[in-house]
């Protein structure tokens, strides 16, 4: 752990800046950056700790069966959530209030890892999808506290990059207590790293069980004749394509919708669009509603995309056509409706593949290949693919619940 702990060391003044400017950028009280110092208001409770790690948004919204999971399997624990963002944080109040604690997580140094260690003095960690801190699960190892990877994912991308640097990592992956992981190939990919074969298991992702089976629109769609495309979580610069893509279609009939990944980036998606000679609808302004009457709305607030998903005709998520590996599709296919991404989806590599050979999802990296997807998909049926949505979403269910047959607690 030397050679990380000297890195990690040397170009920390550069992660500490980055979290002040992002803290600064999101309008965050800039007190919040102590606690990835940990520095901490500690709020008092008589109970032990269960410690669960969710580094952003998805990951929170992932794993809320899990977390109702653990509160009624350990009644006499107080849960303390942490993440890495400040979407995450937002999320995490927003669905949690006060039943929970919430901090941020420290910084993978020592010094701040024994800090938060002691002020919490966790039972048990878990840890979800991929976030391996190593100073975080060695000195977890050496006190001999529970810590297992739950909904664990590693991508070929993200392989690569550990397995460059497993010698520095001093073991890091053979001292998690129980992985619980997505898919045969992240199986495969953790076992390589260094987790033993005897403490893992293959599941289904825990965003199967983060969504209702529900069908039923959510929103009264006061505009039938009109016709919309969801384009949820979008990174830069995608949008410019996809706004290409839509002046393609032509139609007047079709509304394009975008739906940022970070809403940081609205000004600057928005002074963009007007420069283009286009003059977006911000959601905002609009009492947070669609504006039919114009060709183009802009999401600039977070927590809606499901209402959103709910008055679709179809749906692209972001992401993909950058290499970033893409973002959740299972709210599009919740609300059955034909989804289009970029190639770039290895963060969700098996339920891509899955919706692909349903005819669910289809895949264009250019305007010109988006456009045709949407052509086509826009005169589809969403009753069409009824059945194999909700049969699909159906048989991948429980992981959360299963993951408790599985863990030594």
């Amino acid at each position: 752990m030397r050679i990380y702990n000297l890195i990690f060391k040397t170009i920390f003044p550069l992660i500490f800046l980055r979290s002040i400017l992002k803290s600064l950028r999101f309008g965050e009280n800039l007190s919040r950056i102590l606690e990835k110092l940990s520095f901490y208001e500690v709020e008092n409770s008589s109970k032990a700790i269960i410690h669960i790690h969710a580094v952003s948004v998805g990951e929170v919204l992932a794993s809320r069966k899990f977390v109702k999971e653990i509160q009624g399997r350990f009644p006499n624990h107080q849960i303390l959530i942490t993440c890495s963002t400040q979407t995450g944080s937002a999320t995490i109040k927003r669905l949690y209030g006060n039943s929970v604690f919430h901090k941020y997580m420290p910084f993978d140094l020592k010094i701040c890892i024994n800090r938060f260690l002691k002020i919490w003095n966790p039972e048990i960690t878990f840890i979800l999808e991929t976030e391996i801190w190593p100073n975080f699960i060695n000195i977890l190892n050496k006190q001999h506290r529970k810590v297992f990877l739950v909904n664990g994912r590693m991508s070929e991308k993200s392989f690569k990059r550990y397995k460059s640097i497993l010698p520095i990592l001093d073991g890091v992956f053979s001292k998690l207590d129980f992985t619980i992981c997505q898919g045969t190939q992240d199986q495969e990919r953790f076992i390589n790293l260094g987790v033993n074969k005897d403490r893992i298991k293959k599941d289904f992702s825990f965003k199967f069980d983060s969504i209702t089976l529900s069908n039923e629109k959510k929103q009264y769609k006061d505009n039938l004749e009109k016709k919309l495309i969801i384009c949820a979580s979008t990174h830069e610069p995608e949008e410019k394509t996809l706004v290409e893509a839509f002046e393609m279609l032509n139609n007047e009939n079709i509304i394009l919708v975008l739906a940022p990944r970070h809403p940081e980036r609205i000004s600057k998606i928005y002074k963009e669009l007007i420069y283009s000679g286009l003059n977006p609808s911000l959601f905002s302004k609009n009492e947070f509603k669609i504006d039919y009457s114009n060709k183009i709305n802009l999401i600039d607030e977070i927590g809606y995309l499901e209402n959103l998903f709910s008055l679709g005709n179809i749906a692209f998520i972001g992401g993909s056509l950058i290499p970033r590996g893409g973002q959740n599709f299972l709210e599009a296919v919740k609300f059955s409706l034909p989804i289009s991404s970029g190639k770039s989806f290895y963060n969700f590599q098996e339920i891509a593949e899955d919706l692909i050979s349903l005819g669910i999802l289809e895949v264009g990296n250019s305007a010109e290949e988006i456009k045709d997807i949407w052509e086509k998909q826009l005169s589809f049926a969403s009753s069409k693919i009824f059945k194999k949505t909700n049969d699909y979403l159906k048989e991948r269910q429980g992981s959360s619940a299963r993951a408790f047959e599985h863990l030594p607690l």
